[in-house]
């Protein structure tokens, strides 16, 4: 199915790797991570992986929320140099609870006809892309008068809590309430308290200090010229919503952590089991029977995906069964199809019939 449908959707490589009880029981690369080199992936390549990102950033403000430096009702209004209000709705409060589940009435604009937020993408894969840092996009985008603040394109015209709408603005919010909640850069407090202690070794946020040999070259496909196009390695501001680069083995170390109660592979606690049980549980079920801290669910299952140019990503776990399924590709990503209906069709195989369980590759 996985050859098939990666031709169908003009995927250039993929990485799937299933575990269960902590253990890999299967992992298969197909294709080549770069086209122009004839590189096979293995699943020590780095993907980028889009909004699959945002549940490392989610996590993040639970690991603070665990050390009492913040609780999820909280005005994030508390922790700001600046104040974020719908203008609609400038009495009520949007909390960290909201914004981890996509109802804080945060919107990222008209993906089609542009937005200060979907403008980011107009440069990627030009040598000239130099992203604007986190914190000032962010200013930029919640205060009145600065460049990117648009009053009707930057809110939705419910009050918050009560219409869900995903949101990436949102979690580049995350990120730098983080910041301002920890005291050090979004990454920093991500390798500090995320990736040194479940030893992800190699991942990252920002293309710097990157492994380039071990990146899947993001493509882009030409439905036109029936070509793949190279990206390269690339960041934007609001990269906390989805710039993390990561490996299928390495991401394994942290999903681990929610089908074992909180706890990473050898066993020492990362998260209070209360935490996890938070994450995996609807938060607004009058609003949306979907949504947890940024896990979506479906019944037993816990999944996200991610889609950006050149990107494509899937992970699902299965708390009952202890199983954890992860795809990463280097292609059919934002603005097109192909690889939607992909994703699609991975999580009925999953919800139909369960990973590939028992048969090491």
């Amino acid at each position: 199915m996985i050859t098939q449908q990666m031709e169908a959707a003009k995927l250039p490589s993929a990485s799937v790797l299933v575990f269960k009880d902590g253990e890999v029981v299967f992992s298969k690369q197909y294709g080549f991570s770069n086209l122009e080199k004839k590189i096979a992936p293995s699943q020590n390549s780095l993907y980028q992986v889009a909004s699959v990102s945002k549940l490392v950033t989610g996590t993040a403000i639970m690991k603070l929320y665990d050390q009492g430096k913040l609780q999820l009702d909280d005005d994030v209004n508390q922790y700001l140099p600046f104040s974020v209000r719908n203008p609609d709705f400038p009495d009520t409060p949007i909390t960290f609870r909201m914004l981890l589940s996509h109802t804080s009435s945060i919107s990222d604009g008209s993906f089609f006809f542009g937005s200060p937020y979907w403008d980011l993408y107009e440069d990627i894969g030009k040598p000239t892309q130099k992203p604007e840092s986190l914190d000032l996009f962010v200013t930029s985008y919640f205060t009145p008068g600065a460049k990117y603040y648009d009053k009707d394109n930057n809110f939705n015209n419910a009050k918050p809590g009560t219409i869900a709408e995903y949101s990436n603005v949102a979690y580049g919010l995350l990120g730098y309430l983080i910041e301002q909640v920890s005291g050090i850069p979004f990454y920093e407090f991500c390798r500090q308290e995320i990736f040194f202690p479940l030893e992800m070794a190699h991942t990252r946020w920002l293309s710097r200090n990157l492994e380039q040999n071990r990146m899947a070259m993001p493509y882009n496909y030409n439905l036109i010229s029936n070509t793949f196009k190279p990206l390269g390695t690339y960041d934007l501001s609001t990269y906390s919503d989805g710039g993390l680069k990561t490996s299928s083995i390495e991401f394994m170390r942290f999903l681990h952590v929610f089908l074992n109660n909180g706890k990473t592979l050898q066993g020492e606690r990362f998260l209070q089991p209360e935490t996890v049980a938070e994450m995996l549980t609807v938060q607004y079920p009058d609003v949306n029977n979907i949504s947890g801290l940024t896990w979506w669910i479906e019944e037993d299952r816990y999944l996200h995906g991610g889609s950006d140019p050149g990107t494509k990503a899937l992970v699902v776990i299965s708390k009952p069964e202890k199983w954890g399924f992860i795809f990463f590709a280097n292609g059919g990503g934002l603005r097109t199809e192909l690889g939607f209906e992909f994703r699609h069709d991975l999580d009925e195989y999953l919800n139909r019939h369960g990973p590939p369980l028992g048969m090491k590759n």
